[in-house]
């Protein structure tokens, strides 16, 4: 089992290296519209850096990016992050596109490098075949290799997620908080963070990611147009969703419920996916409520966590392949939980099985990103497993006289 399963995730490493240097070269020679997340951040720094006018307006983004592109797009792809966001990229759109992606490429390598040390770190108590395992599977999944190639943004909300578990953990809640506040440029990935915080009475850390997300969503906005505010949300609620014939949102390769209703149905109508993501949502809320309400031992402050990461990969209406990366928090916490400090005969089983599985989730997440580009989005189905096993199967915490020192460190280092 162990050595097919093997096999299968070699194979399934060799593609994913192919397609990622296929990707690398075509954004590169600007080749078929290759680029489209990173050039709509490009385009959107080059506004703001000429005053922001248009920011959020379709046809300026459009023309912004058919602009910039060295080579030819047939649609643009529609920004909706915060003006905080276009301002990071506005120093990169001063240099022409390849060289810019080049050099964003390069520092998404770099912090990729450092959150996977970090992870190796975070798992000492864990034995070494699982460990590499896991960091492994993480460093060249198709959720990091997408990020790369696309030019994304989800790595630095990797790790602000990251290191406010670090935070949180020896009660260092204001920094955990103001961390955080870096998620505010895809914020819908805080809508388990936030939740969390308050049943769990974490009010410093709720009251610093409230100050400090507050200022990095109004802050650059008053300093480039005031009206940027208003424009921002009401391009997210009116014009994105959908975004018409200007702007693609592929909503049909989503990894979400959504993704997976559009890709059968070829309707991406509100009505369609919307009521069966509610329903997702609902129990998945519920079922964290109830985990989050638990007594603060350290098992569950880890479990909430966990939960509160994996929630809006379950619940959000906007989730493509590159934001899975987010996946590999609460399963580092929960690989943790279950092999930590084990040595016994039964733990080494344990190790097995659990390498196993980790080549079969490697496996299971490059085929999920096959099917769909080739327009069935079924990861839904995995993520919802996923989470099914952190709220059902989170081991119990253990008795301090048998936890090692180690084991109480922190997820990040």
């Amino acid at each position: 089992m162990i050595a097919a399963c093997g096999t299968a995730a070699a194979l399934a490493l060799s593609a994913t290296l192919v397609v990622a240097a296929a990707g690398f070269a075509r954004v590169l020679t600007a080749s078929g519209g290759a680029g489209g997340d990173f050039l709509s951040f490009y385009a959107a720094g080059d506004i703001v850096r000429h005053g922001g006018a248009g920011l959020y307006d379709a046809r300026v983004q459009a023309a912004a990016q058919q602009a910039l592109y060295p080579g030819e797009i047939t649609r643009a792809t529609g920004y909706p992050l915060p003006v905080a966001a276009a301002w990071l990229f506005a120093p990169l759109s001063i240099l022409p596109f390849q060289a810019a992606f080049a050099l964003w490429t390069g520092f998404n390598i770099m912090l990729a490098a450092v959150l996977s040390r970090a992870m190796y770190r975070s798992l000492g108590s864990v034995p070494v075949a699982p460990r590499r395992m896991f960091v492994a599977t993480f460093a060249l999944s198709v959720p990091m290799v997408t990020n790369l190639v696309f030019g994304q943004v989800d790595l630095l909300i990797f790790g602000a997620m990251l290191g406010a578990h670090a935070l949180l953990r020896p009660r260092r809640e204001y920094e955990a908080g103001a961390l955080l506040a870096v998620v505010v440029i895809k914020p819908q990935f805080l809508m388990g963070v936030v939740p969390m915080l308050l049943v769990r009475r974490r009010w410093r850390a709720a009251a610093a990611l409230a100050a400090c997300g507050a200022a990095v969503l109004v802050v650059p906005a008053l300093l480039t147009s005031p009206a940027l505010l208003w424009t921002n949300a009401r391009f997210v609620a009116e014009s994105y969703p959908g975004a018409g014939d200007q702007l693609q949102v592929m909503a049909g390769m989503m990894a979400n419920w959504r993704g997976f209703m559009v890709s059968i149905t070829g309707d991406d109508r509100v009505a369609t996916w919307l009521p069966g993501l509610a329903a997702i949502g609902a129990v998945a809320f519920a079922s964290a409520i109830a985990v989050w309400r638990r007594a603060a031992a350290s098992a569950s402050d880890d479990q909430s966590y966990a939960l509160a990461v994996m929630l809006p990969l379950v619940a959000s209406p906007h989730l493509h392949t590159q934001s899975l990366v987010l996946m590999f928090i609460p399963l580092a916490l929960l690989l943790r939980a279950r092999l930590g400090a084990s040595s016994t005969v039964a733990g080494a089983a344990q190790v097995e099985v659990a390498v196993t599985i980790l080549g079969g989730l490697y496996v299971l997440l490059f085929a999920c990103w096959v099917m769909t580009a080739v327009g069935l989005s079924f990861t839904v189905f995995l993520l919802a497993a996923l989470y099914g096993a952190m709220v059902l199967s989170w081991p119990a915490p253990r008795v301090a006289a048998e936890a090692p020192a180690r084991e109480t460190g922190a997820i990040a280092a």
